[in-house]
């Protein structure tokens, strides 16, 4: 889990509310095998010290992930990623048409840092190795 939190921060210009982003986080862990069936979410304590956001935001993630039904709530031991909690499977349209999405909110947070395309493209290359 150590590496689950450490390259993980919260970017509050991003114009995505921290609560999501933090869902997103867990999400993309699930999907890629950082996180398994069973595996202990940090406390929303840990978390929100670690994030820097108000604790109700962190409990707010947890909430909606817990209601989307990717991880179980156990009162006094924790939070850990549910039971036969996997990816989510996308169609190819719903998959071509999420990629589309990504991409274009994407670019437009790039180009207002002024980062260039060939320098996004550079970047993506060397983090293959992480998915």
């Amino acid at each position: 889990m150590n590496q689950f939190l450490d390259d993980w921060a919260i970017e509050f210009h991003s114009g995505i509310p921290a609560y999501k982003q933090i869902v997103n986080h867990v999400q993309a862990a699930i999907s890629l095998g950082r996180l398994g069936e069973g595996d202990q979410l940090p406390t929303m304590r840990a978390l929100h010290l670690k994030l820097n956001v108000n604790p109700n935001t962190v409990a707010k993630a947890y909430r909606e992930l817990e209601a989307a039904g990717l991880i179980a709530t156990h009162q006094g031991s924790g939070c850990f990623v549910a039971p036969g909690t996997q990816a989510p499977r996308l169609s190819a349209k719903e998959k071509k048409a999420k990629l589309r999405e990504l991409t274009a909110r994407f670019m437009v947070e790039a180009n207002s840092h002024g980062i260039q395309l060939d320098e996004i493209l550079q970047h993506l290359n060397t983090r293959k190795s992480y998915v």
